[in-house]
């Protein structure tokens, strides 16, 4: 990804190799909007299935999809893939700035990864063997890569465009599990994460299956030599079970929901041992939400979403190259489950009464004995269950604390590598299985270093998602 000034420049010096690759256009990319792409002379490259799937919601987000679309990188195919942005950018066709309304976490340049993640998904547009600078430029994280290649097959699976986030740390301080317990070892490893994690909508409520681009160097540190982990994997990853999702966990067991609805695609293959897509449900939600006078609710303990899956690299045989266990958490969903799609902004409006029910109408707000006290609902609705239907904000107003999904953050858990064989690259199916060390159709390239890490098992690492940066963004998100 390059900035709209270096986007002239890629222009001129990709003309020439896409004419010895044969591709059908030009590719103009720029984290900062493609200017030749918003005056009629963008890149005729081949779209994949992820692009132009944005359109604004007025009168919220005041960019174009038009504008929106300038922000893509070259995927490894060839193919335009949509890319990070800000929530807030400069539109080059007015000199104005504008609104998405939907944020995708951190700018992946900032990530000490950066140079290795470029190098790993860029095309090599005249296929001589070599990734020069107008290649680099043209590459970054393409979101809807993983998921493109499974169009045309049994269980393709289109994500929500606003779903996509970017999470890293640089240098984090790793420690080693020992009998189950933190300990210290001396090694840093730099984290990136590149999810779908949808917020807003029901579909996580059926569906299993979100893309997840990590990668993980563990670089620095006296330990190095013990966990030479070095990562970047592509895959669809599993979270449970298709058509339910998690509500509880007892003994260390999921407590399942049945969603009530087809999960997409309604071929998804079924979960494992992987806790899966913990979403809030209302048992949960009510008892920690709506609380009685003099005390303040726990929204953390009501609301907090956390995916956990497994991502396993294995060989045509079955046997692994690498198992990595990734976890997602988002803190101020737009929804929870109540029979089907509820929005968590109305748990401000509304509250129970003495007999458990539940009452949202201003008129009877005397009723109520338990409601929403303390926190964002606080700032979002002041008179609580008494503001009037006209006066309350819709789920997916822009408001400063509203439930837009905007606080999140990503665990990287304990990855372990079996691949002291080697190579170093190898190419599996969207799935992660199948690997083998040529390229085959619909394959993923996967980097996992020449290493074995032993007996070593290292503790979680966190990875914060700040505010999304921008008062505008609202759900979905």
């Amino acid at each position: 990804m390059t900035r709209s000034g270096l986007a002239s420049i890629l222009w001129r010096t990709l003309a020439a190799a896409l004419a010895v690759a044969a591709l059908p256009g030009a590719l103009v990319v720029s984290c900062a909007g493609d200017p030749l792409a918003a005056s009629g002379g963008g890149s005729r490259a081949s779209a994949s299935h992820a692009m132009g799937r944005w359109t604004p919601l007025a009168p919220h987000d005041t960019c174009t999809k038009e504008f929106h679309d300038t922000f893509y990188v070259i995927g490894p195919d060839g193919k335009k893939y949509p890319t990070w942005h800000a929530p807030e950018e400069v539109d080059p066709s007015t000199g104005q700035p504008c609104r998405f309304g939907h944020d995708h976490g951190l700018d992946p340049r900032n990530s000490a990864l950066w140079p290795d993640l470029q190098r790993h998904f860029a095309f090599d547009a005249n296929r001589d063997g070599v990734l020069d600078s107008t290649e680099l430029a043209a590459s970054g994280i393409p979101f809807g890569y993983v998921s493109e290649q499974l169009e045309g097959t049994a269980t393709p699976r289109p994500e929500e465009h606003t779903g996509y986030k970017i999470a890293f740390a640089n240098g984090v301080a790793r420690t080693r599990l020992v009998n189950g317990a933190p300990q210290p070892i001396d090694l840093e490893c730099d984290l990136f994460a590149a999810y779908n994690q949808g917020a807003s909508s029901a579909d996580a409520f059926a569906s299993n299956l979100f893309s997840v681009i990590y990668a993980v160097d563990c670089n620095r540190g006296a330990a190095r030599s013990q966990y030479p982990v070095k990562l970047i994997v592509s895959a669809m990853a599993v979270y449970g079970a298709p058509g339910s999702f998690t509500i509880d966990v007892v003994n260390g067991a999921p407590v399942l929901q049945n969603a009530g609805a087809t999960p997409q695609p309604p071929t998804s293959p079924a979960g494992g041992s992987e806790l899966g897509r913990q979403i809030p449900a209302r048992s949960r939600v009510f008892a920690n939400v709506f609380v009685a006078s003099g005390q303040l609710s726990d929204y953390g303990a009501g609301l907090t979403e956390r995916w956990e899956t497994f991502i396993r690299l294995r060989r045509a045989d079955g046997t692994e190259l690498a198992t990595l266990a990734p976890a997602f958490a988002v803190y101020n969903p737009a929804r929870y489950f109540d029979g089907g799609l509820a929005r968590t902004i109305d748990l401000c409006y509304s509250g129970l009464d003495a007999a458990g029910n539940l009452v949202s109408d201003p008129l009877r707000a005397g009723s109520i004995v338990r409601q929403a006290r303390g926190g964002p609902c606080a700032v979002l609705a002041p008179a609580g269950p008494g503001t009037p239907i006209g006066q309350r904000l819709a789920f997916d107003a822009p408001a400063p604390q509203q439930f837009n999904a905007c606080r999140r953050a990503a665990f990287f858990g304990a990855d372990v590598v079996r691949n002291a064989a080697g190579p170093a690259i190898w190419y599996t199916d969207a799935f992660g299985a199948n690997a083998r060390t040529v390229t085959f159709a619909r394959s993923l390239r996967q980097f996992v270093a020449v290493a074995d890490t032993g007996s070593i098992v290292l503790a979680e690492a966190r990875a914060d998602l700040p505010q999304c940066g921008s008062n505008f963004v609202h759900a979905p998100n």
